[in-house]
């Protein structure tokens, strides 16, 4: 009858983004109240069992205790695992729910999030619910819709080809070397150590990578989207150069936060295309966050790829659900296409 996994992360929404710039703060108390939602959602599609990831904030226990009046049809356990306390959590948790053999992954995160998880597992349909900052890959959708489509998913009633789509993905090597991923974007810095991840201070991005660059949204790469659009469907991605000369570009590169950069150089680049870091050493950016430094006397490249994620199209979803019957009751018994 399926399996979902909910992977939660306590930490996103809190960065160093709340003080430079107009970033609003999610409490662990409304992630719990998200998550409860996604539960219920997830529950009412029939599957046999939901898998929770543990954290240090115990945001999966906290939205259990407040289901203790409800009556779930699904068996409801926390992922037998240890905590470490950081994004290492999220990609163990989601290598373990392939073994365990989930069938959808529903993630309550950013960007980072999401890329963590990516790093242990991209071959479960993923239902990314946005509650981070900045965030271009997962999405702002009612938590009770995400459990919906989750569910419908992991029941596997109808055939998944029009409804889940490979995203797209940046591979960091080095000397050959597979070292790193990114979803959205890989930020080049000059800069001499790591301190707080998050990017705010463009003075010092030399280079960015982008999978999708899209104007709407918010982050480094709405850069590359106020010259070239470049949307999630989009077979290509696009490099910039910064710099003191070139165009002169506007663009929301954090909330509430509106500056101009001088881009040099903006081009397209094509599934399997690398693009050689031309500046080091320095500091690479994944998804909005530092994460690597690099030296001088490496051969440092990103590859842009089409084997990231697989997510969710929860609309389509849905509605090829309730085109099906899915939602219609028959003596007693739900539908199932």
């Amino acid at each position: 009858m399926g399996k979902v996994g909910i992977i939660a992360n306590p930490a996103s929404g809190k960065d160093i983004r709340r003080l430079v710039a107009h970033a609003s703060v999610v409490s662990n108390r409304d992630k719990a109240n998200l998550l409860r939602r996604i539960i219920l959602g997830v529950d009412s599609t029939g599957v046999e069992e939901i898998l929770i990831m543990p954290d240090y904030s115990g945001l999966g226990s906290l939205a259990l205790a407040g289901l203790r009046q409800e009556k779930l049809r699904a068996r409801v356990s926390m992922l037998d695992m240890p905590v470490k306390g950081t994004q290492d959590d999220s990609t163990a948790a989601a290598t373990l729910m392939r073994e365990i053999g989930v069938d959808c992954l529903v993630t309550l995160g950013g960007d980072g999030t999401n890329r963590a998880v990516a790093k242990g597992d991209c071959s479960i349909p993923l239902v990314a619910v946005s509650t981070g900052t900045n965030n271009v890959f997962p999405v702002m959708v009612e938590a009770t819709t995400a459990g919906l489509a989750a569910g419908i998913i992991a029941r596997g009633l109808f055939p998944q080809d029009n409804v889940v789509r490979t995203q797209k993905r940046l591979v960091l090597t080095e000397d050959g070397v597979d070292k790193e991923i990114a979803l959205i974007d890989a930020v080049v810095l000059d800069q001499p150590f790591i301190g707080a991840k998050a990017v705010w201070d463009l003075a010092t991005v030399r280079q960015i990578v982008c999978t999708r660059a899209e104007p709407h949204s918010v982050g480094l790469s709405s850069i590359g989207g106020c010259i070239r659009a470049v949307s999630a469907d989009d077979d290509c991605g696009l490099h910039l150069k910064l710099g003191k000369t070139g165009r002169r570009v506007r663009a929301p590169v954090l909330p509430g936060v509106i500056q101009e950069v001088n881009v040099e150089e903006c081009s397209l680049i094509a599934v399997g295309d690398e693009v050689a870091v031309t500046h080091l050493p320095c500091l690479i950016a994944f998804d909005g966050e530092r994460e690597a430094a690099l030296a001088a006397g490496h051969e440092i490249r990103i590859r842009f790829e089409r084997s990231g994620p697989r997510t969710v199209d929860l609309t389509a979803t849905i509605r090829e659900a309730a085109d099906r019957g899915f939602f219609i009751s028959s003596n007693g018994h739900q539908g199932a296409g």
